[in-house]
């Protein structure tokens, strides 16, 4: 077997799978967890601008694509190419049908299927204790900068932190519902209790966090720097994060402290 990745987040849960890291012969510039991945495979490009012909010549037999992260025309050419996982999960729940899919996709890998289950159970426990909890605490996720763009409702981050007890302050709005841009006006409007920076797509500094805070003129939100990894990378970093990053019993501001970075 010879897989391709190109979404970072499969890349990571693949290589952390011994029996199947080794069939791993390429990647994209973003697959950087773990760090070998980038010493011992062939980088094919980007996400959005793989080099489809040097993802023939690797003549895979298994190609791993994410219809956000990849573009049509490259999920198509890939098609062409061997056969393809397209993922595309929207909730920690769709991980669960995810993970079990690709089991099969890669020919019944037992710990994907482990992963799997355990991942269910453990969403079941969050979702058990969720009914106990209060209302949670408003937040407003910026993923990008110049200009600001932010996580809509309708996004597997915002599924996620909905989880974790939080509200996403941009729900209720269709024209916001994936990844608006948004002028500082607008995020002022919002009253957020939380303004989270993600250390990726764009790796937020502490200097910008700090002008930004010049902009908004308001001492009401908490703004914080969040791992941007444990929150979007769907599959293995789903479980580590509903396992050993969290436990349900924590206060709000218990699990705002484990998601900084």
């Amino acid at each position: 077997m010879r897989i391709v990745s190109l979404v970072p987040s499969l890349s990571h849960t693949i290589a952390s799978i011994e029996p199947l890291a080794a069939s791993l012969v390429g990647c994209t510039n973003f697959c950087s967890d773990p760090p070998w991945l980038g010493r011992s495979l062939t980088r094919v490009g980007g996400t959005k601008d793989a080099d489809v012909s040097l993802i023939a010549d690797l003549s895979p037999t298994h190609i791993l694509v994410n219809r956000e992260e990849n573009t049509k025309d490259i999920v198509l050419a890939c098609h062409d190419i061997a056969p393809v996982f397209e993922s595309f999960p929207k909730s920690p729940d769709d991980v669960v049908t995810m993970l079990a899919e690709l089991s099969l996709f890669l020919g019944q890998s037992l710990l994907l299927q482990q992963m799997s289950r355990q991942l269910a159970s453990e969403l079941k426990v969050w979702k058990d204790s969720r009914s106990t909890n209060a209302p949670g605490s408003r937040y407003l996720y910026l993923i990008w900068r110049e200009p600001y763009m932010a996580v809509g409702e309708e996004t597997y981050i915002s599924s996620t932190l909905g989880l974790l007890g939080f509200r996403n302050c941009l729900s209720g709005r269709s024209e916001w519902a994936r990844y608006p841009v948004l002028a500082m006006e607008q995020m002022q409007a919002l009253r957020p209790d939380y303004v989270f920076f993600a250390s990726e797509p764009f790796p937020f500094r502490k200097r910008q966090i700090q002008e930004f805070a010049e902009k908004l003129q308001d001492s009401g939100p908490t703004l914080l720097k969040v791992d941007g990894k444990i929150l979007s990378w769907h599959g293995l970093l789903t479980l580590e994060l509903f396992t050993n990053r969290l436990r349900p019993e924590m206060g709000l501001d218990e699990r705002v402290e484990a998601l900084s970075c």
